[in-house]
């Protein structure tokens, strides 16, 4: 299993590409063009010596490094270049206090607070006009924060006033620096991207178009039909599976926040691979490449509608390597597509290295591959291992298992041990978001499992295929309503949530439980073989 699954060579390119992407943004900005010749070169250098086998692993995967390196300077370098050419940048002085700007909205306006009005929405600049001055292209983006807005949906243009206010990361320039000092500060903010607040309301210019009104028309499929079925559990959590179309926050979002669950809102690997299975159904008795192609498709096709969000761009990129490996007739390298999946979208953009988004998704998906397999092999030898060992009345009713129900409990065991791996792994990456960890996410999980497979192949029928969808959609509602369910009765639970420092400090506080457990586990707990292989534990000295 290890060597099928287990692929580090590109390992070392990956860490150095995420390093380098969130490194880089805080160096001078003429030195960016320097450093990715002197990479590319070096990587150039090393891979000619690693054709006339002279040490050949080791100078491959340090070519590989060099070259994901010089790949992001060059794309930090490339887009810091473009931030010094926007007339907009150039006109930066501390606080502009009102901007008329021109707008594309990429993600549609939604409150991000249960008790606030306030809403938040991510805005493409076409255009700008500063205080006595004629309006200019630009090219900059602005997560902006408003009252009351409509639900504009992506692609949508709109007309509006805009107070922006300087990035939150690092060095601030003063009035006397130069427009290449301010460059490295905005590119250091997720490059191009920069925060505001909307100061009047917004006029529409033109409806979204092209792949953004296709959205919206299958959007607006999908809510009428969730209006006639009447259900509010539905509308929550459908859009947002299907289309990305996350609801306002509320108690219910909050709800599935507190249990842990809320990861099935946001379209990610797992709902990649749910279509991806649906397809392969629905292609049945075609031939292999045709299967495949109607895989890398869907792909696409599903990354031009929702939009290029970081989790769901990682999810594709892998999903492509895979099929790139079955077309050529090769079993797919889970950890190699991940951090193929890494060095490209961080060359794409580097931004993404300080996206806790892309962070969580990376650390769930690398958790389930490595981890995942190995855990549900040992539970499943533990069950083995019970049946032939046991005594008394425990075996009897275990020989008389039938076989539905032993694939019943293997996929409980690989369902508890997925989001085990997943829920650890992702721990220090939502200690960066708030504070607390979830100690029945597992259980929920485990609850709603079999549940959210349906309710993603019935919600992309629903959605994407003409069908009056009447039963189909209060059979979901159904299932949407046993979620929510599971949801707010983990979330009612007082032992839900552990409390627990955030930021850096509750980070280093559970690496050091971590560590303490795992010494406590070695040295008390060792293992010893009875009769050549069953394994057990004395007691505690």
């Amino acid at each position: 299993m290890k060597g099928r699954i287990l692929d580090l060579r590109l390992a070392p390119a990956a860490i150095i590409a995420w390093l380098g992407a969130l490194v880089l943004p805080a160096l001078p900005l003429q030195w960016l063009p320097l450093i990715a010749a002197l990479t590319l070169g070096g990587a150039a250098v090393l891979l000619l010596a690693s054709y006339w086998r002279i040490l050949s692993r080791i100078i491959l995967a340090g070519a590989l490094a060099l070259g994901a390196l010089g790949g992001v300077a060059l794309a930090i370098s490339q887009s810091a270049r473009v931030i010094a050419a926007d007339p907009l940048a150039r006109a930066w002085q501390g606080q502009i206090d009102r901007v008329q700007a021109i707008a594309l909205v990429e993600t549609p306006p939604r409150k991000y607070d249960p008790a606030s009005e306030q809403q938040i929405t991510q805005l493409r600049l076409l255009s700008a006009r500063l205080p006595d001055t004629p309006a200019v292209n630009t090219r900059v983006k602005v997560v902006a924060f408003g009252q009351h807005l409509p639900k504009y949906p992506r692609g949508t243009v709109v007309e509006t006033v805009l107070q922006l206010k300087k990035p939150s990361r690092g060095r601030e320039p003063n009035a006397r620096e130069s427009s290449q000092n301010l460059t490295t500060v905005i590119s250091a903010n997720s490059l191009l991207e920069i925060s505001g607040r909307i100061i009047a309301s917004p006029k529409v210019r033109a409806g979204p178009r092209g792949a953004a009104a296709l959205k919206e028309k299958f959007a607006t499929r999908l809510e009428e039909k969730l209006v006639a079925a009447d259900s509010p559990a539905a509308a929550t959590l459908l859009p947002a599976m299907i289309l990305g179309i996350r609801a306002d926050a509320s108690e219910n979002t909050e709800a599935l926040k507190t249990a842990g669950i809320v990861h099935i809102t946001c379209v990610s690997g797992m709902h990649i691979s749910v279509l991806l299975s649906l397809v392969a159904l629905l292609s049945v008795g075609l031939k292999r490449r045709w299967r495949l192609l109607a895989g890398a498709g869907l792909l696409v096709g599903y990354c031009l509608l929702l939009g290029p969000s970081p989790s769901l761009l990682r999810a594709a990129v892998m999903g492509m390597v895979s099929l790139l490996a079955l077309a050529r007739g090769k079993e797919p390298y889970s950890f190699s597509a991940l951090e193929i999946a890494i060095i490209g979208l961080l060359i794409f953009e580097p931004g993404f290295a300080s996206d806790t988004g892309f962070l969580l998704s990376v650390s769930a998906t690398a958790a389930i591959v490595l981890a995942a397999r190995p855990l549900e092999e040992k539970l499943h030898r533990a069950i083995a291992t019970v049946k032939r060992q046991g005594s008394g009345r425990t075996p009897r009713l275990l020989r008389q298992y039938s076989a539905l129900f032993r694939k019943f409990l293997e996929a409980f065991l690989s369902v508890c041990a997925v989001s085990l791996v997943a829920q650890l792994a992702c721990l220090p990456g939502q200690l960066l978001i708030r504070p607390g960890i979830n100690t029945l996410t597992v259980l929920a999980n485990v609850a709603i499992a079999p549940v959210v497979t349906l309710l993603i192949w019935g919600g992309a029928c629903l959605t994407f295929l003409p069908l009056p969808g009447t039963f189909l959609t209060k059979i979901l509602g159904i299932g949407c309503t046993w979620v929510m369910t599971v949801a707010r009765a983990v979330a009612s639970n007082r032992f839900a949530i552990l409390p627990w420092p955030a930021g850096a400090p509750g980070i280093l506080a559970l690496g050091i439980v971590g560590a303490g457990l795992t010494y406590i586990y070695r040295c008390y707990f060792p293992k010893r073989k009875i009769n050549g292989n069953v394994k057990s534990w004395p007691q505690s000295k």
